[in-house]
């Protein structure tokens, strides 16, 4: 099994094993515009994982997001190497930020968009998570009778809502929150350029000191922007969308007093058909990265 698998088949069900619970989401792409047929939560019975897998949709491939926990992501400069060498060269470039030996990983790189313009040397992402987790959750999945053949990470997941909603030469901003903090990813050209999980969680920004955490995550996403600009500088940032999320309104607000860009709550009827499920948008924040990581498109990078 490898991360980023291509896609083949029309449909894709995606799930995110959380801590008492499974969020999953299913999409059908054969339609110009693809539709949501299936998204909710799970619970989970103590640590029953296999009954609750097996009560999602079972037709078709699987993919998997993993926690942000359970793999590492950095952004470094491509390694001057033939294209049948980069895997090798890159495992060795991030050895220091694994806490596990190279060789004991699945890697995978994603190429950054490198437009014409641009004089500094090309950007890849790698990402890395170790093979003894993989195996486990490649058993969970098997015992439950899934197809599982796609590993899956957050900032991918919301790469795919966010190039659904891009304009042509324009970059896209989307952030949510997940569990290590807020996330925030830049896309261009419907590939992910930049991706920084920021120091503040959804928690504080509802909490006493909401004034402090609303402006400690307007300060670190305006540095965000400006390291988009200086990486490619050129490009304008068309706008930034939020995740539908609860009090996304008092977020809205509070960044768009405080930031020079449009901001805007993302509707999930913008990127995908999703009539048979009117109160998408209400649900949990996982379900939100299940529908992006189902939306993966065959056509997608890597």
């Amino acid at each position: 099994m490898r991360f980023f698998r291509r896609v083949t088949e029309h449909g894709l069900t995606a799930y995110l094993r959380l801590p008492g619970r499974i969020a999953y989401a299913c999409v059908d792409r054969r339609a110009a515009v693809p539709k949501l047929l299936a998204v909710g939560v799970v619970p989970v019975n103590g640590e029953n994982w296999k009954e609750a897998l097996s009560r999602l949709p079972h037709k078709g491939p699987v993919s998997l997001v993993l926690r942000p926990t359970d793999y590492k992501l950095r952004q470094l400069d491509a390694p001057n190497v033939p294209a049948d060498e980069v895997k090798s060269a890159v495992r060795w470039q991030i050895q220091d930020m694994l806490d596990f030996h190279a060789n004991d990983g699945t890697v995978d790189v994603l190429e950054v968009p490198h437009p014409e313009h641009l004089s500094h040397v090309r950007q890849i992402f790698a990402v890395a998570a170790k093979n003894s987790l993989l195996a486990e959750e490649a058993v969970l999945a098997s015992n439950a009778g899934l197809d599982l053949g796609i590993i899956d990470i957050m900032e991918t997941a919301q790469r795919n809502l966010a190039i659904r909603l891009e304009s042509p030469g324009r970059a896209m901003a989307l952030f949510s929150f997940i569990e290590t903090g807020g996330l925030l990813t830049l896309t261009l050209d419907g590939e992910l350029c930049v991706a920084r999980t920021l120091g503040v969680n959804q928690a504080l920004l509802e909490g006493e000191g909401k004034g402090d955490a609303l402006e400690r995550l307007t300060l670190e996403i305006q540095r965000t922007l400006d390291h988009f600009d200086r990486q490619f500088g050129g490009v304008p940032v068309d706008r930034l969308l939020l995740a539908p999320m609860e009090h996304v309104g008092a977020l809205r607000d509070g960044l768009t007093a405080n930031l020079a860009i449009k901001v805007e709550v993302l509707d999930l009827a913008d990127a995908l058909d999703v009539s048979g499920f009117p109160e998408v948008n209400t649900l949990p924040l996982p379900c939100f990265h299940a529908i992006g990581a189902a939306l993966r498109m065959e056509d997608t990078k890597p």
